[in-house]
């Protein structure tokens, strides 16, 4: 009996899917917090968050106003960079791929809402800070590759021996 031989998908296979669904959950989240809230309005969902909306024309909480959409380009551009030079030394195991599938969505969802509108839609508020669901993919992709390439680095010295 001879073994068929199944074809393995790529690497950025799975990244891209786990970009499409970020980008569409971080959309989708963003229309229903602009049709469902008006001005002033606001629901308190759990302990100190709240829905709010709030639109926010600068980077990391409103600073740089007039740079954020060169700002937001040069960002993903530094992130797919490193992606690229992590694919080549092969340095991408499936959590590096989900960190950077996050951290990637993340950004091109919010890079969306600047290119279209010149602002970010932020909707979770908790105290000062306003931020959306691309925002915690963006942090919470970023803590998963720097935690995974930081448990990968003593198996780069074994190898480098």
């Amino acid at each position: 009996m001879k073994l068929r031989r199944t074809k393995r998908l790529p690497d950025w296979v799975p990244l891209v899917i786990i970009v499409l669904m970020v980008v569409a959950a971080d959309q989708a989240t963003k229309k229903i917090a602009r049709t469902s809230f008006g001005a002033g309005e606001s629901l308190q969902v759990a302990g100190s968050f709240w829905i709010h909306l709030f639109y926010n024309g600068g980077v990391a909480g409103g600073g740089l106003s007039g740079f954020a959409l060169p700002l937001a380009i040069l960002g993903l551009i530094a992130v797919l960079v490193i992606f690229a030079l992590l694919a080549h030394r092969r340095a991408l195991g499936p959590i590096v791929l989900l960190g950077f599938g996050l951290l990637v969505g993340g950004g091109l969802g919010n890079l969306l809402d600047r290119a279209r509108s010149g602002y970010v839609t932020d909707f979770i508020i908790r105290g000062q800070s306003a931020f959306n669901l691309a925002d915690v993919a963006v942090y919470t992709g970023c803590a998963i590759v720097f935690i995974a390439l930081v448990a990968q680095l003593p198996k780069a010295f074994v190898r480098s021996k």
